[in-house]
C-alpha cells in the first residue's frame, strides 16, 4: 500500500511495473510468495534490513528472478537514514525490529525538521519483542510526540485475544508424537512462522528440531544456531507447504524414521497482530489517524478501526458516541438563552400600597 500525500513512498508490496521514484520498503516476507506468482521484469528500490535481504535475495534467486544486491538499499536497524523524493524534498525513516529474528520489523517516518510528530508509523505483523524496542533511545525519541497516522493489520482486530504458551504447545507436540510413534512434521508457509519455531526451540524440544529444504535455508539468514544437537533424538521436522512432501520422503530416507503430520490449527499462533498487540501500540504512539492497512489485491474498502483502539487517538471525543451530540441537534436545539427570548413577554409592575390602622387610634 502506499499513503495518499506520498505515492512514490510504497509499504511491502513490489510492483510489477518499475518507476525510478517508487521506494519499496519491505518489513516483512508474509505475502511475498502470493504476490510474486508472476515476477516484474525490473524491481523497484527496496528499502530493508540484511537478514530481509538476504531472504528475499534467495528466494528470487530460486525462482531465477532478474534481482541483484544493487536492487536493495540495506539499512542498519533502528539508524535513521534520508529519503529524497521526486519532487526535491526529504524526509527521514527508520526500520526498527520487532523480534530477535529482525524478520518483521516497524517503519517511522518523519519530516527532517526533528520536531513534532512523526509523519507515518506502519506496522503489519505481530511485534513480539516490543518491550525490547522501547528500551532503544533512538526509538523512545522517534515516537515521543506521536504519529500524525498509524498504519495497523487490522485483518485479525475482532479475534478474541488467547495468549500461546509454548511450553505447553511443546508438550502437545510430544504427546502427539508418542501417540502415533514417529516424528512430527510441522508444515508452516515459508516466511511468517520464524518465530514460532524460534520460541519452540527454547522449550523442552531444544535439539530435538531439524529443518529441512526451502525453510533450512531461508531461516539460517536469520539465524544459524538453530541446529539439532549431536546425540539427541529427531522429534520434529519442519518443512515449508509447498515442498514438503519431497522433502519429507528426503527425510525419512536420510533417518529411516516416519513422520506424521501435525495440524497448524492447533498451534493457535500466527503472526498477525492481536488486539492486545494493536492496543499496545496504538496507545504507545497516540495516533491522529488509524488506517488499517490495504492487503495485497484486496477487494472492497478496508473497515475502520474498532472503538476499543479509536479511543487512543490525540483527537478522540472523550465519551461514548451517544453522549456525543451530532452538528444536527446542536442546531435544532434551543439554547436557554434563545428560550428566554421566545418566551412570552412579561410586565411587571409597581404593586399596590396599603395603609395600616393603628387599633389605639380613637379617632378612627
Amino acid at each position: 500500500m502506499r499513503p495518499k500525500e506520498h505515492p512514490e513512498l510504497i509499504f511491502d508490496v513490489i510492483p510489477k511495473l518499475y518507476e525510478q521514484h517508487f521506494k519499496v520498503f519491505v518489513t516483512h516476507l508474509g505475502n511475498m510468495q502470493e504476490q510474486l506468482l508472476v515476477l516484474p521484469r525490473k524491481f523497484c528500490r527496496m528499502y530493508t534490513t540484511r537478514p530481509l535481504a538476504n531472504q528475499l535475495l534467495k528466494y528470487l534467486r530460486s525462482r531465477q528472478a532478474k534481482i541483484e544486491e544493487a536492487d536493495f538499499e540495506v539499512v542498519e536497524e533502528c539508524q535513521p537514514f534520508s529519503l529524497r523524493l521526486s519532487d526535491g524534498k526529504r524526509l527521514e525513516a527508520m526500520l526498527c525490529p520487532g523480534s530477535k529474528l529482525g524478520h518483521n520489523l516497524i517503519l517511522l517516518i518523519r519530516r527532517p525538521t526533528n520536531v513534532g510528530k512523526l509523519l507515518y508509523c506502519y506496522s503489519a505483523v505481530k511485534l513480539e519483542s516490543l518491550g525490547c524496542l522501547l528500551a532503544n533511545s533512538i526509538f523512545n525519541s522517534w515516537i515521543a510526540q506521536g504519529t500524525e497516522q498509524l498504519y495497523l493489520n487490522l485483518s485479525s482486530v475482532n479475534v478474541p485475544f488467547e495468549p500461546v504458551d509454548f511450553d505447553e504447545l511443546a508438550a502437545n507436540i510430544e504427546e502427539y508424537r508418542k501417540s502415533h510413534n514417529a516424528v512430527v512434521l510441522l508444515e508452516l508457509p515459508l516466511f511468517g512462522y520464524e518465530e514460532l519455531v524460534w520460541q519452540l526451540n527454547y522449550t523442552k524440544l531444544h535439539g530435538h528440531i531439524r529443518l529441512l529444504g526451502d525453510f533450512q535455508e531461508s531461516f539460517e539468514c536469520l539465524n544459524s544456531e538453530l541446529k539439532l544437537v549431536p546425540g539427541r533424538l529427531t522429534k520434529v521436522h519442519v518443512s515449508a507447504i509447498q515442498n514438503s512432501s519431497a522433502e519429507d520422503s528426503q527425510a525419512e530416507e536420510d533417518e529411516k524414521v516416519a513422520t506424521v503430520h501435525f495440524p497448524l490449527g492447533i498451534i493457535k499462533w500466527s503472526p498477525l497482530p492481536t488486539r492486545m498487540h494493536l492496543r499496545q501500540l496504538c496507545s504507545l504512539l497516540r495516533p491522529d489517524h488509524i488506517q488499517g492497512i490495504v492487503p495485497f489485491h484486496a477487494v472492497g474498502n478496508v473497515p475502520p478501526a474498532p472503538e476499543f483502539l479509536q479511543c487512543f487517538r490525540s483527537k478522540y471525543f472523550v465519551g461514548s458516541k451517544e453522549k456525543e451530540p451530532s452538528s444536527k441537534e446542536i442546531q435544532t436545539k434551543p439554547t436557554k438563552e434563545k428560550e428566554k427570548q421566545k418566551a412570552p413577554l412579561r410586565i411587571i409592575g409597581t404593586a399596590k400600597r396599603f395603609a395600616f390602622v393603628d387599633d389605639e387610634n380613637d379617632s378612627d
